[in-house]
């Protein structure tokens, strides 16, 4: 997994390519944190990622969480890749509201996306 993080002003977005597995998920976890950091507002480029699994969503919903904690968007690029699609199908994240934390009615995974 590679991942680049660019920012303009209060928003960044953080590109992440190729495999989203557990192996990544420390580097990932820390990568999100420290956007947290310098940006009001975090957007996911996951255009390029080759394969997703559990622990890496679960680590999107907790990071979705710890954003609206802090008063902070987190959003994916409207683009979602073919790997992320089937991996929040097959751990059936895909919803039609967001779940009892979604304040702010932004959750990840509405629309099935």
């Amino acid at each position: 997994m590679d991942f680049t993080i660019e920012q303009s002003g209060a928003v960044g977005v953080l590109k992440v390519d190729g495999e989203m597995t557990v192996q990544y998920a420390g580097v990932l976890k820390a990568a999100l944190l420290k956007s947290f950091d310098s940006v009001d507002h975090l957007i996911l480029n996951l255009d390029k990622v080759t394969e997703i699994d559990l622990s890496c969503l679960q680590l999107l919903c907790s990071a979705h969480r710890t954003s609206a904690k802090l008063q902070k968007q987190l959003t994916i690029t409207s683009n979602h890749p073919e790997a992320l699609q089937q991996a929040v199908a097959a751990a059936g994240y895909a919803r039609h509201v967001g779940c009892r934390f979604d304040c702010n009615k932004n959750c990840l995974w509405v629309g099935g996306n």
